[in-house]
């Protein structure tokens, strides 16, 4: 009897989560979207347009900048719950398929964040031309998304960004993902300055590999010792990771003439956050740029992107609102809508 419960109780659990998934699928379809292409470095790029009722070729649009991954114009639906959010406050959004991605000419992984950073002018050009003359245009973007938004220094027609889960360089970012790995393989302990000196030893060598090149990179005894991951083997990735393995914020932080928020999960197991905040800050506090001001928050209860750590199972079929942790979605929208309110620009 126990057991034929456990099956019944299991079957409902996967009725309900479907019947879930396609509940929000349905309030997602409500969104009003048009599908756009858009010429970018020799490529045609295919986007979606999310424009609320009752927008106005005044009201703001924010552009979504991805961060790692094959990512589709959505993010695999994780950003439909924020254009819901910033739709309420008549907000349009704006993001695209990566370059190979859907109907997307071109390989992602060929590109350098300075050609992202191309990508993202290019869209704001196409909106311009689209009709949106007088639209504030701001950023929204993940994780790697930082490098690009430093290369965004010179552009002119940017009114504000909103950064999640920003890394601020590549290779300390590198030596802080081999730490977590370590300590979560339980390889050593969190508080081992003995083991942080030899990671640190280890990605500046792997770093010179990487330069010599993927041959070099290959045949190099180093991912051996027993403190390193298996070595790339897609070359596509290894040359995509050759190629922005210098990028740091701090150069293009400092020129930015613009506000931003950064806005950080304490339960980021993919970014230093600690390092963020303090570099983000510096760079920030280097500028004698009249608009420049940042201003960080970090959310509890919150993953790399803003989610749940204790995510249940009805997110494998789609992320909902509920999915992020509370005040997350909230704290970006609202800040986005303050500066539509008080921007000078």
């Amino acid at each position: 009897m126990k057991k034929y419960n456990f099956w019944v109780l299991l079957v409902v659990f996967i009725f309900v989560s479907l019947l879930s998934a396609c509940n929000n699928n349905q309030s997602q379809n409500d969104l009003q979207y048009t599908t756009h292409t858009f010429d970018s470095l020799n490529h045609q790029l295919v986007g979606r347009l999310y424009k609320p009722k009752h927008h106005t070729a005044f009201d703001p649009i924010v552009i979504f900048v991805h961060g790692d991954g094959a990512m589709d114009s959505t993010a695999k639906s994780f950003y439909l719950p924020i254009t819901e959010s910033l739709a309420a406050k008549n907000i349009a959004t704006f993001s695209w398929n990566k370059p190979g991605v859907g109907e997307s000419q071109g390989n992602w992984l060929s590109q350098s964040m300075k050609e992202r950073a191309t990508e993202v002018q290019d869209a704001i050009q196409y909106l311009r031309v689209a009709g949106y003359q007088q639209s504030q245009i701001g950023l929204l973007g993940f994780s790697q998304a930082s490098w690009v938004f430093a290369n965004l220094h010179n552009e002119s027609q940017l009114d504000f960004m909103v950064l999640v889960g920003g890394a601020a360089n590549w290779l300390s970012q590198s030596q802080y993902s081999m730490w977590i790995r370590l300590v979560d393989e339980g390889t050593i302990s969190a508080d081992d300055l003995a083991a942080i000196e030899r990671i640190n030893q280890l990605t500046a060598k792997e770093y010179q590999l990487i330069k010599a090149g993927y041959d070099h990179y290959l045949a190099a005894p180093l991912h051996q010792d027993p403190y390193m991951p298996e070595p790339i083997k897609d070359e596509a990735r290894f040359n995509f990771v050759r190629k922005n393995i210098d990028a740091d914020v701090f150069e293009g932080f400092s020129k930015l003439n613009l506000p931003m928020l950064a806005i950080y999960g304490d339960s980021d197991v993919h970014v230093d956050i600690e390092h963020s905040q303090i570099e983000f800050a510096h760079a920030f506090a280097s500028s004698s740029q009249q608009h420049a001001s940042l201003e960080q928050v970090t959310i509890r209860n919150a993953t790399h992107g803003l989610l749940r750590p204790d995510l249940p199972l009805d997110a494998l079929f789609s992320i909902k609102k509920k999915h992020f942790s509370p005040s997350a979605i909230e704290t970006m929208v609202e800040w986005i809508d303050l500066k539509r309110e008080t921007s000078e620009k």
